[in-house]
């Protein structure tokens, strides 16, 4: 029995934290959440609008490069990409970021949700 109550007594000794400086921890931690979380989102936004520049462009050079090579200005995503002017990864984030339907207009035009402010 008197070991028993030895370990009790040196369970009971040990220190742990209190309500109070857990408290603080999640005060701290809920401040650092509210700075980075929004910090995060808006760089998220500005990524996919250097995408949308990025692509954009590159859907341009296509399309010139096919109007001066094939000596036709009418031309569409899929004729680029049949024709080896596109690769389908770029096609479909052209057609995630630019608005294109039928065939593409000069200059090329951003979706409004991805255009920088």
């Amino acid at each position: 029995m008197n070991k028993l109550t030895q370990f009790l007594k040196s369970k009971k000794s040990k220190s742990a934290f209190t309500l109070l400086e857990m408290l603080i921890v999640l005060i701290v931690v809920a401040l650092l959440m509210a700075i980075i979380i929004p910090n995060v989102s808006g760089q998220r936004d500005r990524i996919n609008q250097q995408a949308a520049e990025n692509i954009k462009e590159i859907v341009e050079t296509q399309r010139n490069t096919y109007v001066l090579v094939e000596n036709d200005d009418q031309v569409s995503l899929n004729e680029l990409y049949e024709n080896g002017y596109l690769t389908e990864k770029q096609v479909s984030e052209a057609e995630k970021f630019l608005l294109v339907e039928g065939d593409l207009g000069d200059p090329v035009e951003i979706r409004p949700e991805f255009q920088s402010q």
